[in-house]
């Protein structure tokens, strides 16, 4: 157990040999040492008896240090210190006054660990007798290296980052290629905990490979050649490197590269230790493309890899009991206890342990709110003394962040323990530590947790105003969030709630309850800002702009529809032109809405089956039934939603009011936000249109041939001018080409596709290749990167969204959105391919038609097709929805 103690958290936050040769990087002091020195140094080939003696002490605690026996090393190199004192070899002085700060450090003696650092950078800088020499030059460089080691190891990264960067320095001016690469890895570290990612994984690919390509645009083919050509022959400290980038690959949303990287490490790695840290990163990036139980495998392989370091297996512990605890399997996690616990007793003060405790606390306080209780539930006795530990240690470590996290969740713990005098004190003490060092980020998180609070104690405006104040705060910093893989990882945990229960604040629990129109109108804001933060999120970029827009300024027979999911209540806010907001509460949970969308969608698509009829009428009953009246009496034409949660898989068309479906009575249209919107009818541009297909598809990537794409292509000829791109002629490049030559105001898709929750399972299929949303922006919009003129209208008319997938939608939503095209029509299911071409003819038809909108001719398309007899059910029309401008 004392070798797994050894380095806790360096190999987690500084990459294996963050201080050794590359030589060493694995066995850490074995080999021959007058050929292998672990600091990169050259012993000298004659010694005198003095000189001798301290050389063999040095060794002596090398090999001790090598077998996890700290204590006995730092009292050998403590002898060999007193050796080179008396021979007055400065630079043995300060080479071993290094080795004994690092000793110091993971003993937790962090006064020793600090004085002996100093002592040896003193060393260095006053007393230089071969200032030019590279042996003083790499003395230097591994004395910064260990000195970031310290700063990071005591939550100071941005110092840890100054230390590295001169002792990379100081590798180049001694031309050591592998010290220079060690301080590179390094300092990429450090800019990941400072949060920059882009920066941290920019670093990597420079150091590691030839590529000039930016790292949020590295696909798994640009490394596919170069690494698994030298996997076999990397060295430690190489292949620490890539792990480094694989991680940092994850950390800017490369994950199908990053899983790329790390799998090809496993298969080639040969040192237990360095396994389960590769299983760890690989069960991250797992779980950030959502393959959940994978991602467990993966932290359990990294958990019982042999002589696996005691960092490594505590963050897959970690990693492991949050994973189990997101997917409520509460007898497992509590079962994982004790071993966390255990390792947590065993680690000296550093801030891994800090935050692993904090994060271990999280865990605690959730499984004692959910967890059937029993002896091994934890006690809110543990709770807190888990907290208070962790605050004391970064107080005297100097962590001014991990005192402030220690602080707000001793906080959370009596908020949740219902003590609220003594969290209101520790969670305002937090709030305004985090405003003293300006850290919106973490300010965000105690106001937010104050507006609780608050709530609880019946302090309802106060809590307005504070929850007000923490969406402002997140909107300042949306940047920094989309940036932080921790965010985007767990959006639905620590950014939707806001806006949700700041909406549950501001809008009424029943329909007899009094309500402002500036509290509605305020909720309207919020939902509006909360679909275009999910959007971004789903990007992982900023890349929205909104925009305030009034719905009578665009069209003043439409109707703005706001259904507002809650947990135990539904919302529906209409907003009608010039007129004020009105609502509707229906006192439905989430999860028996969830239960009836589910049942619409499931039935919809079973054609010979009629039993869509009672969830259709519910759902019809909750959104538009309370508002008829309203609707008629202001002459209402269209009904544009703004679908939220699970509706987003509505087709709101095929909604019943027991004698009409909605589409026969109005136009439909789908919004992800108003704000969003750019209108401009259709017919001011004309409707040239360019049309790409694929009626036969490669059987390798497994999608069935659309045998109607061709039909589908000479029904749209024939009413509208177009060009064609068809099967082998329908590539990535030639849409480009199309693209650039001629202005089209209409591009049709005609192939398969996938909407889903996940960014990197959002595509189309071209031919033998496939265009996720990025890619078809860039596509769309290489003839014009001013966007003034804009695609009017996209047609995917063969796409669905992913089967089993709650939010699925917003893949489409984010497609209609990125792809720069101000409507989009798409499909929510796979769709029948002959009445596909029927209904996509006849579109065009109407859309010819002078002076219709583009709902109009969508409405009278699906109309047409529930007229004839072979396609009455909504499952041939209803799939297909207008998302954007309806005009």
């Amino acid at each position: 157990m004392h070798r797994r103690l050894l380095n806790f958290g360096l190999l987690v936050l500084l990459c294996w040999g963050f201080a050794l040769s590359t030589a060493q990087a694995v066995g850490w002091f074995g080999g021959n040492p007058e050929q292998n020195s672990p600091w990169g140094l050259t012993q000298p080939q004659i010694l005198s008896q003095s000189q001798a003696d301290a050389s063999q002490l040095e060794q002596q605690g090398r090999q001790e240090y090598e077998l996890g026996n700290l204590k006995a090393a730092l009292e050998i190199w403590q002898k060999a210190l007193e050796a080179t004192q008396k021979q007055s070899d400065i630079l043995s002085q300060a080479q071993i006054s290094g080795y004994l700060a690092l000793v110091y450090s993971q003993l937790g003696q962090w006064q020793e660990a600090n004085t002996a650092i100093a002592t040896s950078l003193y060393l260095l800088r006053s007393s230089s007798p071969f200032p030019d020499s590279a042996r003083y030059l790499t003395v230097f460089a591994e004395t910064h290296n260990i000195q970031g080691t310290l700063h990071l190891a005591k939550g100071q990264p941005l110092a840890a980052l100054s230390s590295w960067e001169s002792a990379t320095s100081l590798y180049e001016q001694a031309r050591d290629a592998t010290g220079v690469l060690r301080g590179q890895i390094n300092q990429s570290r450090a800019l990941q905990a400072l949060g920059f990612y882009p920066s941290s994984c920019q670093k990597l690919v420079s150091a590691l490979t030839r590529l000039k390509i930016p790292c949020q645009q590295i696909e798994t083919e640009d490394l596919s050649s170069f690494l698994q050509r030298r996997s076999e022959s990397l060295t430690p400290l190489q292949v620490a490197g890539w792990l480094s980038l694989g991680d940092a690959l994850r950390q800017v949303n490369r994950v199908s590269a990053s899983r790329f990287i790390l799998e090809t490490l496993l298969s080639t790695a040969d040192e237990p230790s360095k396994q389960g840290a590769i299983w760890l990163s690989l069960g991250k990036t797992l779980e950030a493309l959502d393959k959940r139980q994978e991602a467990l495998s993966a932290y359990e392989q990294a958990i019982a890899a042999q002589s696996t370091l005691l960092a490594t297996e505590l963050e897959a512990r970690l990693a492991r009991l949050n994973l189990l605890i997101q997917d409520k399997q509460w007898e497992a996690a509590i079962a994982s206890l004790n071993p966390i616990d255990t390792i947590l007793n065993q680690l000296p003060s550093s801030h891994v342990k800090i935050y692993a405790q904090i994060n271990f606390s999280e865990a605690l306080m959730t499984l004692s709110m959910n967890a059937a209780a029993s002896a091994n539930t934890p006690t809110p006795e543990a709770i807190a003394r888990l907290l208070e530990s962790a605050h004391q240690q970064a107080r005297a470590l100097g962590d001014t962040r991990g005192e402030i996290y220690a602080l707000g969740n001793l906080g959370k713990f009596f908020e949740q323990t219902q003590q609220w005098t003594e969290a209101r004190q520790l969670t305002e003490q937090a709030l305004l530590r985090s405003q003293a060092i300006n850290a919106p980020e973490l300010s965000y998180l105690w106001r937010w947790q104050l507006g609780r609070i608050l709530a609880a104690q019946g302090q309802i405006q106060q809590a307005i105003a504070t929850y007000v104040e923490v969406v402002n705060t997140l909107q300042s910093i949306s940047q920094d969030l989309v940036a932080n893989p921790a965010f985007q990882v767990s959006f639905q945990t620590t950014v939707e709630p806001v806006y949700r229960e700041a909406l549950s604040l501001l809008l009424p629990r029943s329909n007899q309850e009094d309500v402002s129109q500036a509290d509605l109108s305020q909720a309207r804001d919020l939902i509006e800002s909360l679909q275009v933060a999910q959007l971004n999120n789903f990007f992982r970029d900023i890349c929205l702009e909104s925009q305030p827009i009034n719905v009578e300024d665009i069209d003043p027979s439409a109707a703005l529809v706001y259904p507002i999911v809650l947990s135990d209540r539904l919302v529906t806010l209409v907003s009608l032109p010039n007129q004020p907001l009105q609502f509707y509460v229906a006192a439905v949970s989430q999860a028996q809405l969830e239960m009836s969308v589910t049942q619409l969608r499931y039935t919809l698509v079973i054609r010979s089956q009629r039993e869509f009829f009672g969830p259709a009428q519910q759902i019809y009953d909750w959104l538009i039934r309370p508002f008829e009246g309203a609707l008629q009496a202001a002459g209402i034409k269209t009904l544009v939603f703004v679908p939220d949660g699970n509706l987003r898989n509505v087709p709101m068309s095929a909604l019943h009011d027991r004698q009409q479906y909605l589409i026969e009575r109005y136009q439909v249209a789908l919004t992800p936000s108003l704000t969003l919107l750019s209108p401009q009818p259709l017919q001011q541009r004309g409707l040239n249109t360019l049309f790409a297909g694929l009626s036969k598809t490669d059987a390798q990537q497994g999608f069935a041939p659309l045998a109607y794409v061709e039909e589908e292509l000479l029904a749209i000829a024939s009413q509208v001018p177009s060009q064609s791109l068809l099967n082998q002629q329908f590539t990535p490049a030639s849409l480009q080409q199309s693209l650039e030559e001629q202005f089209f105001p209409i591009v049709h898709l005609a192939t398969h596709g996938q909407f889903s929750s996940q960014f990197e399972d959002t595509y189309i299929l071209a031919w033998n290749s496939t265009i996720n949303i990025r890619e078809l922006e860039r596509l769309l919009k290489g003839g014009d990167p001013t966007g003034k003129t804009a695609i009017e209208l996209l047609v995917l008319s063969a796409c669905e969204t992913a089967a089993g997938d709650r939010q699925a939608a917003l893949g489409l939503a984010g497609f209609a959105v990125r792809a720069g095209a101000r409507s989009t029509v798409a499909t929510l299911w796979s769709v029948n391919d002959q009445a596909t071409a029927e209904l996509m003819g006849e579109f065009y038809r109407q859309l010819a038609t002078q002076g219709i909108s583009k709902a109009e001719a969508l409405r009278q398309t699906q109309l047409t097709l529930l007229n004839n007899r072979w396609y009455k059910h909504p499952f041939y029309w209803s799939p297909f929805v207008l998302v954007g401008n309806w005009l």
